[in-house]
């Protein structure tokens, strides 16, 4: 009876005493603060984040992977990747990776497009830029080479398709020599026709431009019909009179610069024969010519020296240059240089 009249003094006491009161909720409000801080040391987990080339470790108390970077103040970026996720939630020793993207630039279809993107393989972009490849399209860096930033890679569209050509096969001609007709005449003797040919072709198109063309097949459908024409040969013969009142008949004229020699060592060296490049022996009426210009063995009449033979050929003589032959070394002297008419006979 006595004990339970202390205790209940001690309340009364305790009950209406202000300062005890104080104390006791100064030690409930410490306990409960305690409490808070060791459930919140509780919650921490300690992480390790890699971004930009840098390690950061700290104790967080964030729920996600997304918002402990929140904390940090990372900014991601279109094709910036995260892992773990972004909605992965936090555990004690998670460690998060941010992989930066990169810009990668396709030149394709005419037009430009740019994506962001980790590095990745060139086939893996082309796949995120949603570019589909040919059979036939060529890419200008390797399939499995890694992109880079700043990279460009070009995409042509190779395109090959087979057509059916057809194109005309020209007449061949035929040229005959036909001395009824006069000299520069032609005529048609039989009347040519184009032929018809058939051409299997492979095209290869790059980026819509014709680049190469490849015959698979050829059929002739027609063959061309041979032209046949007749080339006059006739020579036109004209007459002249000449100073010495003679009429020679002629063929054709030129103008041609002469020389003089004598068939002897004065003219021709030491070595000389006396003997032309056809064997005719050398003398008064023997020339030497350009056998390209008139043919060994052609008459001919000279303007100032007369009737002569084409019956050699000279080192010096060129073109429409001309040697004349005389019987003594002073007559071939006095002749010196000039120019002349050189009449080409028509045939006796």
């Amino acid at each position: 009876m006595g004990r339970r009249s202390d205790v209940r003094m001690d309340w009364q006491r305790n009950h209406h005493d202000p300062a005890g009161r104080g104390r006791l909720v100064a030690i409930t409000l410490l306990s409960l603060g305690i409490l808070s801080a060791i459930m919140y040391l509780v919650a921490l987990d300690r992480v390790t984040v890699y971004v930009d080339g840098r390690v950061y470790r700290r104790t967080t108390a964030a729920a996600t992977v997304g918002k402990v970077l929140t904390e940090l103040g990372v900014t991601l970026r279109t094709g910036d990747q995260v892992q773990p996720e972004l909605t992965e939630k936090v555990r004690e020793g998670t460690e998060i990776r941010v992989h930066r993207g990169v810009e990668v630039k396709f030149h394709v279809d005419g037009g430009v497009q740019t994506i962001r993107t980790v590095p990745v393989s060139v086939v893996e972009a082309l796949r995120r830029a949603k570019i589909e490849l040919g059979p036939d399209d060529r890419v200008s860096s390797p399939l499995d080479d890694t992109v880079y930033a700043g990279q460009e890679i070009r995409v042509v569209r190779v395109r090959k398709r087979i057509v059916t050509e057809e194109s005309i096969i020209k007449a061949p001609v035929e040229l005959r020599k036909d001395n009824s007709l006069k000299e520069g005449v032609r005529q048609i003797v039989q009347k040519g026709e184009p032929g018809l040919l058939r051409k299997t072709v492979q095209i290869t198109e790059e980026d819509g431009r014709v680049v190469r063309k490849k015959v698979l097949a050829k059929e002739r459908i027609k063959e061309p019909k041979k032209q046949i024409v007749a080339v006059g040969t006739k020579e036109t013969v004209y007459t002249m009179t000449t100073s010495r009142g003679r009429e020679i008949r002629y063929t054709k004229v030129k103008q041609m610069v002469a020389t003089a020699y004598y068939p002897g060592p004065e003219s021709c060296g030491k070595y000389a024969n006396g003997y032309t490049a056809t064997g005719k022996k050398a003398g008064f009426g023997v020339v030497a010519v350009d056998k390209r210009v008139i043919p060994l063995g052609t008459r001919l009449y000279i303007e100032g020296y007369g009737y002569a033979e084409a019956a050699d050929v000279g080192s010096a003589i060129r073109g429409d240059r001309i040697d004349l032959c005389f019987d003594t070394y002073r007559e071939a002297k006095m002749f010196g240089k000039k120019t002349v008419k050189v009449y080409i006979l028509a045939p006796q």
